[in-house]
């Protein structure tokens, strides 16, 4: 028995099988990774109740909202809500991060099915972009709270774990990137072996920022009109209280796609100089942030501008066929293989 963790600054995605049946369809399940703290009076208690919202007691009379309603109620208040991982490790300095992070974990991952289950999960590569960034400290909490879940917990980089989902047919040979909220991870693989891995902090939470800033609004704000649909080709399509807005998402998303490129261009360069890939390979994209409409076209423009310059021959750029939860089926894949 086996399972895949994708532990993400947005999404925590969990992907099993049926103990009993191994042949059986993959199970995901999973739950926004987000809290927002308010008072603990009894009226809120009582409406948390009534509603079936999720919350986790606090230390100072307060409680933490987790899930998809700490978003509405950030909304709903005009405030940010708060996640346990920022720019995709777990958050410096948050005292409340960890203890939101084990409720969360838990209740996607349940109960081993047999003593010491092996559980994949993921974790990003080292920042190419950001200095003193403790990427061992965030895989070592981890491996903390899902081996105190009674889980064998072994870390998988999460673009490396695409490839398992998805590039059965190319001999597991692949470039993934994984669009996160707090990182963008890209690996190159070649026939299961990782070459190289690094990922960026321009991704989803980037552009939501950056956005928000450009029009004088939230990023919970602008995550929100981000999730509702935006077309990266037409920003007129949508209510026209938001184009404003959406044009500004439209922006730094060109730039988001325009790093990832020159992310490969530069590193490839440097740690792969000396290896030759004997045939053009596919550049697999997934992750939450590219799930806007148009998204692979777009970046299918980008790439055409600079491909030949590229150190990589790309035969062709595909979505992954899950980009919100194929991380955790290559977790799973490699875990069931372990």
């Amino acid at each position: 028995m086996a399972k895949g963790l994708d532990i993400g600054t947005c999404f925590l995605v969990c992907a099993s099988k049926d103990p009993k049946n191994p042949q059986s369809e993959i199970q995901i399940n999973s739950v926004r990774d987000a809290f927002l703290d308010i008072d603990a009076e009894a009226s809120t208690l009582n409406m948390l109740k009534m509603s079936n919202i999720s919350y986790v007691p606090g230390a100072d009379n307060n409680v933490f909202i987790t899930g998809d309603s700490a978003l509405s109620m950030a909304n709903m208040f005009k405030r940010e809500a708060r996640r346990p991982l920022s720019k995709g490790i777990i958050s410096a300095g948050d005292l409340d991060a960890e203890k939101i992070l084990v409720t969360l974990i838990k209740s996607i991952l349940k109960e081993p099915a047999v003593e010491n289950e092996v559980c994949y999960y993921s974790i990003p590569a080292k920042p190419v972009d950001r200095e003193n960034i403790n990427i061992t400290y965030h895989e070592e909490i981890l491996r903390k709270i899902i081996s105190n879940c009674g889980y064998k917990a072994v870390s998988l980089n999460e673009a490396a774990a695409i490839v398992y989902a998805n590039c059965e047919k190319s001999g597991f040979t692949a470039l993934c990137s994984s669009l996160g909220a707090g990182m963008c991870n890209t690996s190159i693989v070649y026939k299961t072996l990782v070459g190289s891995s690094w990922s960026i902090s321009t991704a989803g939470d980037w552009v939501d920022e950056n956005a928000a800033k450009a029009v004088g609004s939230t990023a919970t704000r602008l995550m929100s009109i981000k999730e509702r649909g935006i077309n990266l080709l037409d920003p007129t399509e949508g209510d026209s209280k938001n184009l404003r807005e959406r044009e500004a998402i439209i922006v730094y998303y060109k730039n988001l796609i325009r790093n990832i490129i020159e992310s490969v261009r530069r590193e490839y360069k440097k740690d792969n100089s000396k290896i030759e890939l004997p045939e053009d390979i596919p550049w697999v994209i997934s992750g939450g942030t590219s799930l806007a409409k148009n998204f692979i076209e777009l970046f299918k423009t980008e790439v055409n501008k600079v491909k030949d310059s590229l150190p990589v021959r790309i035969s062709v750029v595909i979505a992954a066929n899950d980009p919100l939860n194929d991380v955790a089926k290559g977790l799973l894949i490699a875990a069931m293989n372990d």
